[in-house]
């Protein structure tokens, strides 16, 4: 019974030193911090369940888990590629060449000055570092735009 109830004053506790932190937290933090919490829960819950039903028990919760990390896996490597690989990568002469920025604008080479300006705001109120962008990216999308605007 005792020990119940310092389970419980333990759970009050941490539940509200969560909260705190959440009523602080950025939103890009907040979900992260979400998204493995959720795949700790998970993987617990899966070693919880093969300890008790076996392995189709923990089936579920344990794919689930596995699915998502892999997700995680592949969906960062794939825009550290599209990147040009991590945020700290430079260039031989220092400078974005056109080709690169139309590839970071996503934009054909006929793109006139009105298709760069929209694209340019388009990707900017996805990337902005207010918004929970990054430093580099926002970076990326101005020099992109100088280039090919050429100013």
């Amino acid at each position: 019974m005792i020990a119940y109830l310092f389970i419980g004053i333990l759970l009050a506790v941490g539940l509200f030193v969560l909260l705190n932190w959440w009523s602080k937290a950025e939103v890009r933090s907040a979900k992260n911090a979400i998204f493995w919490a959720i795949i700790a829960v998970c993987a617990v819950l899966g070693l919880i369940l093969y300890s008790r039903a076996g392995f189709v028990g923990a089936l579920l919760p344990g794919a689930f888990a596995l699915w998502r990390m892999v997700g995680f896996v592949r969906s960062a490597a794939s825009i550290a590629g599209k990147m040009g690989g991590s945020g700290n990568s430079t260039r031989k002469s220092g400078q974005m060449t056109q080709d690169e920025a139309l590839e970071v604008l996503g934009l054909e080479v006929s793109a006139t000055e009105a298709d760069i300006n929209s694209a340019y705001k388009r990707l900017m109120s996805q990337c902005h570092p207010d918004k929970g962008g990054s430093d580099w990216m926002a970076s990326q999308l101005n020099e992109a735009k100088r280039v090919l605007l050429k100013k």
